[in-house]
């Protein structure tokens, strides 16, 4: 790899602070790097400290001096990647009531279009509702956040997130009077559900710390200080979350963190308004519910009574008596039992049908039941890796559902699948107006042995003429359960088409192989996360899959990434993490921070408990940088990233700089106008997404 290196790198001051915790001493050379007034700055970056914001800068100037010669590169792979999209394009429309709604993007513009027209009249045009370009004019960073409507569809809201801090801003406008004014709620998560006689909608406000913790109902004419307070949870480790059922008929409040949570309903015909607990939290049981208004019932989705992949249970609807739990769980019935190794992953309750996702195997499958004649059928696709999930609609009668369906290899096919008659129908095929022919790549799914014996799906994609030993981006996540799916990307191709393979390692902590999958990747087992990972790596290489290797990960991703590269830097030629979780013994010994106590049940507690400090004190990627080589690294940030703060990226390449014994580069690249989620727009995206792959093919000189 070619770099002309113009500047010396950052040298990071050091300041000792050492901390004692269980009687032992956690040392922390860089707390310096995390500004003390970090709530703020979420706000306002401009209130971030001088000596602060001059590392950060300095880093970027030493990055942006040292990778300027990507430059071409980058601007070649955007125009690629932007090539194979449809940059006028529009959503298949989705009916509630007489309307039909639809997105629609349109050339060189960054956002989307919220459009609608009447359904029932065949010379009815769509007409804008929301331009998302319009809005965002105004402001350096804007990121959209969700659009709802009054039940008569008059009055509408628009979230958005002008920081990239992830505090949504809720405004409201009448569709035929644009010059009514109506209060602007700040500090909000950015969804709303609207009250079934239009007077005003429910919405999840922020605390000070960053966490959803309380659920409040607006009244349209009135200011956000007059609102009036539905629910405050004062457990900072459990956040709130609000739904709607597909009947319409009810509010759910969800209260939980990573593996619990209890649930509260509220029936939005109801003049009082008052919630009312439906099932009590209980330590690792989680639920989720519909209402069946055909049976008049509830349909809960649970992992209650050691249901560790899920069941279906329902219970017979009551009245309502706000105050205690209502629906106990002794009186549930199984509708769909418990089987393990098969993961119910999604449900949906329709008038005369219940849609049912599961993941076998690591492939996911739908099948849906006949509610009159109890009748169970499954919905079939045949590729090795695919990815696959339904759309239910807006419509509690609807006879149809959506599904969509991509692999590898494979750009996104949406089918109209109709219940009744079993049969489906293509209504919209992705295009790549450069081209695409699925035969001129190959997708399989391969099996590496763990360190215990576990079997790690990996799935690949790759040119069918590739040659073997060929350099590979191995990409990871494995932590809160979440499976990643081999789907579809256009971004991708950029890279498989120079030869490079791209392959997905399904390592422990998510649920690909079911829930057992995560709970043997998480608190005192998340090592075998990592050595998954590992694993995986020298798999690709013996069986000469691979060569040498990029790895990427982002967010616990990076944490990944950090803990990988300590153990066994010398399998790979570089990597990347994105907003990387690394300095995690710090900041999961910090009850301040917005997202720490509710990470507490997915890596231990170690303020109160000896063993998982010592547990993440042994893989916490800051704590664990030794003197060693480490390969080429490309490490990201963002300024107002809530939920990986920007100083643990800063502290753990500061003391890579100090402690790494090889010439290999480091970069830090530090967004001074974005949080979590990188730039916003689909064209800056594609940027960041340029410029990582234009520095994955440099460091194996395939450019």
């Amino acid at each position: 790899m070619v770099s002309k290196k113009v500047l010396k790198p950052t040298k990071a001051r050091k300041k000792n602070k050492k901390t004692k915790v269980h009687g032992l001493v956690v040392k922390d050379d860089y707390s310096w790097l995390r500004d003390e007034n970090w709530k703020e700055v979420l706000k306002n970056p401009s209130t971030l400290k001088p000596i602060i914001k001059k590392f950060l800068d300095d880093e970027n100037k030493w990055t942006n001096e040292n990778l300027k010669h990507l430059k071409k590169s980058k601007n070649i792979i955007f125009e690629e990647i932007k090539s194979r999209i449809n940059e006028n394009d529009r959503s298949l429309p989705v009916k509630d009531g007489k309307y039909l709604y639809l997105t629609e993007t349109k050339k060189g513009l960054q956002y989307s279009i919220l459009k609608r027209k009447l359904a029932n009249k065949s010379n009815s045009r769509y007409r804008t509702i929301i331009n998302w370009n319009i809005l965002s004019k105004r402001y350096k960073y804007f990121k959209p956040g969700g659009a709802s409507y009054s039940h008569d569809q008059k009055i509408f809201n628009y979230s958005y997130d002008d920081k990239g801090s992830e505090f949504f801003s809720i405004k409201t406008f009448d569709l035929k009077n644009k010059n009514k004014k109506f209060t602007t709620l700040k500090n909000t998560s950015g969804g709303s559900i609207w009250a079934n006689d239009s007077s005003g909608f429910y919405y999840i406000k922020m605390d000070k710390n960053h966490r959803p913790s309380s659920l409040w109902f607006h009244c349209l004419h009135s200011k956000q200080n007059d609102d009036e307070l539905i629910y405050e949870e004062k457990n900072p480790g459990y956040f709130l979350s609000i739904s709607e059922t597909l009947s319409k008929k009810y509010l759910t409040l969800s209260i939980g963190d990573h593996e619990t949570n209890e649930l509260y309903l509220l029936d939005k015909d109801d003049n009082d308004g008052n919630l009312f607990l439906f099932c009590k939290r209980k330590k690792g049981i989680e639920y989720s519910i519909e209402h069946d208004l055909e049976k008049s019932r509830f349909i809960i989705m649970n992992n209650n009574d050691k249901a560790i992949d899920f069941k279906i249970s329902y219970i017979e609807e009551k009245r309502k008596q706000p105050g205690h739990e209502k629906y106990p769980k002794k009186n549930w019935k199984d509708l769909i039992p418990h089987k393990k190794g098969i993961l119910i992953t999604d449900f949906a309750d329709l008038q005369k049908f219940l849609i049912i996702q599961e993941l076998k195997d690591g492939l996911p499958r739908i099948k849906f039941i006949n509610k009159k004649t109890n009748k169970t059928e499954e919905i079939k696709f045949d590729e090795e890796a695919y990815q696959l999930n339904f759309n239910e609609g807006l419509e509690y009668k609807s006879r149809t559902i959506r599904i969509n369906y991509s692999a590898m290899n494979i750009p996104t096919t949406i089918y109209k699948y109709n219940l009744n008659t079993k049969r489906k129908k293509i209504l919209k095929q992705q295009k790549v107006p450069s081209g695409f022919n699925k035969n001129k790549y190959e997708t399989k799914r391969v099996f590496a042995k763990s360190h215990d014996g576990k079997k790690i799906p990996i799935s690949i994609l790759k040119l069918r003429n590739a040659n073997k030993n060929a350099p590979t981006l191995l990409y990871g996540y494995g932590a809160y359960g979440m499976s990643m799916t081999p789907s579809f990307s256009v971004a991708r191709l950029s890279l498989v088409d120079r030869g490079m393979v791209f392959a997905i390692a399904h390592i422990r902590g998510g649920m690909e192989k079911g829930r057992q999958w995560y709970l043997d990747g998480k608190l005192k087992k998340k090592k075998n996360t990592f050595k998954d990972f590992v694993s995986s790596a020298k798999f690709l290489k013996q069986s000469k899959i691979s060569g040498d290797i990029t790895i990427h990960g982002g967010s616990a991703g990076g944490l990944l990434i950090g803990a990988t590269l300590n153990m066994a830097p010398q399998l790979f030629k570089s990597a990347v993490a994105d907003v990387p979780f690394v300095d995690v013994l710090n900041t999961i010994l910090d009850a301040s921070l917005p997202l720490t106590p509710p990470e507490w049940e997915e890596w231990g507690n170690p303020i109160l408990n000896k063993n998982d400090f010592l547990n993440i004190k042994s893989y916490s990627p800051y704590d664990n940088v030794k003197k060693q080589a480490y390969p080429t690294l490309l490490v990201t940030a963002g300024l107002t990233d809530p939920r990986v703060t920007y100083w643990e990226a800063a502290k753990w390449v500061a003391k890579l700089r100090e402690l790494k014994t090889d010439n290999n580069n480091l970069y830090l690249k530090t967004n001074m106008e974005a949080g979590h989620a990188g730039k916003a727009g689909r064209y800056h995206q594609i940027e960041e997404a340029a410029f990582m792959y234009a520095f994955i093919l440099d460091s194996h000189d395939l450019l």
